[in-house]
């Protein structure tokens, strides 16, 4: 059989007898077309192995059909989750996805969220954002390009966001802790200087310590990038202190692969969880469940978060880019498992 060189979309509607405007939603939202109709009009764009040219289209109508989503990480299992999420979502509607990983890198971020001006996209996710940027991200938003922050909840503001109350997870899951019995509590944050959403994890800490009548040295807080190997890090050095008999009897990691590699820690020590050590997480990856002992950490809703942010940033583009700010919070809740205990009587 012949193929058509050069196809058109006026040519591919002829052929399947409709109209181009319907070929155009088959192609970019196949979801508000007649199946009978969408799998007529597929079967011949099939057939004739025509590739439909979206940069004209986007031409056309002086807007980038690509929406961006910005992550400091891609090494998070729990961030992939939303990002899985927000993607399927979207490109039911026809828009595809970049990632970028910004890797907690402030400059890094600024020259993305400048190339997503530049390329005029269709709207933007931020998973996370550095403290200093947030005057770039306004900029964006006053240059119409609509953005939905994930993971994290800005009450009374003009933001759209889709997250939880971080504050109030390390607040429940560090009272749990005092509740135990540990006085001694340290924390390792995910980059709390940094990024907005953990400082607000170090603040409920901090709120649920001082709630308690507990002191806080400045010795029991750390920072350090998600990793396994950073959590082993850390572990080691808060592990040190015990010369001088303040070591900490629990220790509250923003990162449930943080939380891992210190438990790693313990073991080659020989200090037994949670009998000497208590060690809590926060993300529930899935692993958590499954090492011995098995680990106490804070529920996230992730797919959840990147499914109605896909469907908020749709709303947005639907109606032509005029909305009022779309904001969720959802719940989170502690997941209680092996690896915390009462602390060991001295």
């Amino acid at each position: 059989e012949t193929i058509m060189p050069n196809l058109t979309i006026i040519d591919i509607a002829r052929l399947a007898n409709v109209s181009t405007a319907t070929v155009s939603r088959v192609i970019r939202n196949p979801g508000v077309v007649r199946q009978a109709t969408r799998d007529r009009v597929l079967a011949i764009i099939e057939e004739r192995k025509y590739i439909y040219n979206a940069l004209a289209g986007d031409l056309s109508k002086k807007r980038s059909t690509l929406l961006s989503v910005y992550v400091p990480t891609v090494e998070s299992a729990k961030l992939s989750e939303t990002i899985f999420a927000l993607q399927e979502t979207v490109q039911s509607h026809g828009y595809p996805v970049i990632v970028n990983n910004t890797s907690y890198n402030p400059r890094l971020e600024r020259d993305q969220l400048r190339q997503a001006r530049e390329r005029s996209l269709s709207g933007v996710f931020l998973i996370g954002y550095m403290n200093e940027n947030l005057s770039y991200i306004d900029e964006l938003i006053n240059g119409g390009i609509p953005a939905i922050f994930l993971w994290d909840v800005l009450p009374g503001t003009a933001y759209s966001y889709v997250g939880f109350d971080n504050n109030e997870a390390t607040y429940n899951m560090t009272s749990y802790l005092i509740g135990l019995g540990h006085k001694k509590i340290a924390f390792v944050g995910a980059m709390q200087s940094k990024v907005e959403r953990v400082r607000k994890r170090f603040e409920g800490y901090l709120r649920a310590m001082d709630t308690h009548g507990l002191p806080v040295s400045d010795d029991y807080v750390k920072e350090a990038q998600p990793t396994l190997e950073n959590g082993f890090r850390v572990m080691e050095s808060l592990l040190d202190m015990e010369a001088g008999k303040r070591l900490p009897t629990a220790v509250f990691f923003a990162s449930d692969m943080l939380a891992l590699g210190a438990m790693d820690a313990c073991r080659q020590r020989g200090l037994a969880i949670p009998e000497r050590m208590s060690v809590a997480g926060f993300d529930n990856i899935e692993f958590s469940n499954y090492i011995r002992p098995s680990l106490t950490t804070i529920y996230v809703p992730s797919r959840e978060i990147g499914q109605f942010a896909g469907q908020f940033l749709m709303n947005v583009i639907d109606n032509n880019g005029e909305f009022k700010p779309q904001q969720l919070c959802l719940e989170t809740s502690l997941i209680l498992r092996e690896s915390c205990g009462a602390p060991r009587k001295s």
